[in-house]
């Protein structure tokens, strides 16, 4: 067994500033490995490491051949294995990693990629010999070659180290696919695969539809009741230590109507958005495309209910948002003008407003279209922290517009002008990373200069107390171009980065055609990525070491059940407040707490309701749900949730003042059940208090 400072080969464990730790048990190193079953020695091939090599014929799984490193410290390492390929290696090789964490399993090619390190992963060891990795012949012809096994520390900064594989090119639309996604991104350094499990919502052409199994959208013309894409690709990411965000695009639906496989969407058109032009027409598209109305609480419920089946359904770890925006100025409008809940609708309801607005000009309506979006993005946070899931804390992350270069305001910027007001996102906490879209071409001197704008404004402006991964456009650049925008990202001090795209790698010829140049991966791997990384923790959300938490909840009319609109919800009058959107919810985030809980009030207010006040305590790193009803229950008079003997005295006083023939107003305090300090009495609703009132209230007497 060999320890090693990176990168220098020594028998010994030596030191060396900001190296990692790599520990190598080539096949021979008797006193680290041992074998069952039958094993013979070769040195014919020239790829082979060290002096010789080991191999078994396939088929029996009683041969299997051990690796067993003596692990100088405990901690999280990446593992690799070396093999001399040829055409009559097995193509699905089985590696069984026992790890701290397990047992994973992962299956490797051993015809291709021979003579160098091929990465299974990163896992996290005990010190010692507790870990092992085992090469079984439970595989495919002809031969499965043992040779080294490396393990190299993974103790540097965490970095998110992500790439985006998108829906209309290769990358997870079947398992070959996804073993070759998985390889490629081992062996440049990558920790993370952001799918884009969803780009339209129908089934028409290539890319459309549901990358897994759902019941709510039709599934993409690649997924069958035998294969799973997300299923398989989180199965085989998670063997390799990587992890996988679902990426979905917010509020694309079709290019034609109506959306085929999506009865939901295609049994309301009025979920959908026109320009102002076509208000009232019927559906029409937004840029090309059938869009979804932002505003509408309808339509912010269902792709809520797309969220929880991802989360509830798939091991995944994040959700992450694309196109969370207006792609236009004027867009906004209804379909169908009559719809009640509309973005139109609910801004005339909420502002007063008379007529129509114009797409540009008018402050109110562009604030509003801001809102909407927000509450797409706050609410999205809470319901994904709330639902189970063994990958929990889940990472919510979106992709951020940042056109041009960096303005000295956000509201300057072309991402605020287009209504995504990711600043706010941030600095509220509603995201747990953000990551602009930051594409530019290195060779372009003016783009050179904006990308670094970006990057710089992001991270020491507009990140807060959260992670800012950084995209970047490696289909604009050459290969050692993108390596200098990646170097730039990481030296400013960034929490990661993500790569666009994982089939469109390199620009080398600078023509803009975008080339499928596969070795991009051993090139970043070799000038950014030369040590392994785990992704970075989300200390927020962790009760060891989180000093805040978050409360959410519905806010309904205590009569009616129906949900409240644009009531505010505050902590203690300083801690924190927010507003109830459409559909009711709040969402309050960085509340100070400590880990055993901590106290607050929770007053809820709205016109023509009396105040409420709602104890509730927060945890830090969780997330607490506490719904509330407002209005008074009928005879309940001093608010305490029942009719009893404390409400009496307030009825008696009320009487007395009150009677047939005497009517009061309806400011009077025994009537006016809004104020804080007014009761509503008069429970038959005549304008006055008397006999046939106490008779309703002795009725109502004991019970709430």
């Amino acid at each position: 067994m060999r320890i090693v400072a990176w990168m220098i080969c020594v028998l010994v464990c030596c030191s060396a500033a900001g190296a990692a730790t790599t520990v190598i048990v080539d096949n021979s190193d008797t006193a680290y490995t041992s074998y069952t079953g039958s094993w013979t020695t070769a040195t014919a091939s020239s790829d082979k490491y060290g002096a010789n090599y080991q191999y078994a014929t396939y088929g029996s799984p009683s041969a299997s051949f051990e690796w067993r490193p003596n692990l100088p410290f405990a901690g999280v390492w990446q593992v690799a294995v070396w093999y001399p390929a040829g055409s009559n290696r097995s193509n699905n090789a089985p590696y069984t990693i026992e790890h701290a964490g397990g047992t994973s399993v992962v299956r490797v090619n051993q015809q291709i990629n021979g003579g160098m390190w091929n990465i299974l992963g990163l896992y996290e060891f005990e010190a010692g010999t507790a870990g092992s990795v085992t090469l079984s012949d439970d595989a495919n012809p002809t031969l499965v070659m043992a040779d080294a096994v490396r393990f190299v520390s993974a103790d540097g900064p965490a970095e998110f180290r992500g790439v985006w594989a998108d829906a209309f090119s290769i990358g997870f639309k079947s398992t070959s696919q996804i073993d070759d996604l998985l390889r490629r991104a081992a062996e440049g350094g990558y920790n993370a695969i952001i799918a884009e499990v969803l780009a339209y919502q129908d089934k028409t052409g290539g890319g459309h539809g549901a990358y897994w199994h759902s019941s709510i959208l039709p599934w993409a013309a690649e997924v069958t009741s035998g294969f799973d894409p997300l299923a398989v690709l989180c199965e085989k990411a998670h063997a390799r230590g990587m992890e996988v965000h679902a990426w979905l695009v917010t509020y694309r639906v079709s290019t034609s109507w109506p959306p085929s496989g999506n009865s939901t969407v295609a049994a309301h058109p009025e979920w959908i958005m026109v320009e102002q032009a076509d208000m009232g027409g019927g559906v029409d598209k937004i840029d090309g495309k059938y869009t979804l109305d932002p505003g509408s609480p309808e339509v912010q419920n269902y792709l809520v209910s797309i969220v929880q089946e991802l989360v509830t359904n798939y091991p995944i770890d994040g959700i992450n948002w694309d196109y969370i925006r207006y792609v236009q100025h004027d867009a906004g409008y209804p379909s169908n003008a009559g719809y009640e809940l509309s973005s139109l609708a609910r801004f005339r309801n909420l502002t007063g407003y008379v007529g129509t607005p114009p797409p540009t000009g008018e402050t109110s309506w562009d604030d509003f279209r801001r809102r909407t979006i927000d509450e797409l993005v706050r609410r999205v946070r809470a319901e994904i922290a709330s639902i189970p899931n063994p990958r929990q804390p889940l990472r919510h992350t979106a992709d951020l517009i940042s056109f041009g270069g960096a303005p000295a305001s956000f509201t300057s910027s072309s991402a605020y002008n287009l209504y995504q007001n990711w600043r706010s996102w941030m600095e509220m906490g509603w995201l747990d990373a953000g990551i602009p879209m930051n594409y530019k071409r290195d060779h372009d001197g003016s783009e050179y200069n904006m990308y670094r704008s970006w990057v710089t404004a992001a991270v020491t402006n507009w990140r807060y107390d959260r992670h800012m991964f950084c995209g970047q456009g490696n289909y604009l650049n050459t290969k050692a171009n993108s390596v200098a925008q990646l170097n730039y990202v990481y030296a400013t001090g960034a929490d990661g980065s993500v790569n666009y795209s994982y089939d469109a790698t390199a620009d080398e010829n600078m023509d803009g055609t975008p080339e499928q140049d596969w070795t991009w991966y051993s090139y970043v791997e070799s000038g950014v990525f030369s040590e392994p990384a785990v992704t970075p923790a989300m200390d927020w959300r962790d009760p060891a070491y989180a000093v805040e938490g978050s409360v959410w909840g519905v806010v309904t009319d205590r009569l009616t059940g129906l949900p409240l609109e644009d009531a505010t919800v505050t902590l203690n009058g300083s801690a924190g407040s927010a507003y109830t959107d459409g559909n009711g919810y709040y969402v309050i985030t960085m509340a100070p707490a400590t880990a055993g809980g901590t106290p607050y009030n929770l007053t809820v207010s709205k016109t023509d309701y009396p105040n409420t006040v709602v104890p509730v305590t927060i945890s830090a790193g969780q997330i607490t749900r506490q719904d509330v009803a407002l209005g008074s229950i009928p005879g309940d008079f001093n608010r305490d949730g029942v009719v009893d003997l404390g409400d009496y005295p307030i009825f008696s006083v009320c009487l007395t003042v009150s009677g047939p023939g005497n009517p009061l107003s309806s400011s009077h305090m025994c009537l006016d059940g809004s104020s804080s300090n007014g009761f509503r009495t008069d429970l038959d609703a005549d304008m006055d208090i008397d006999l046939a009132d106490a008779a309703l209230f002795w009725e109502l007497f004991g019970g709430p």
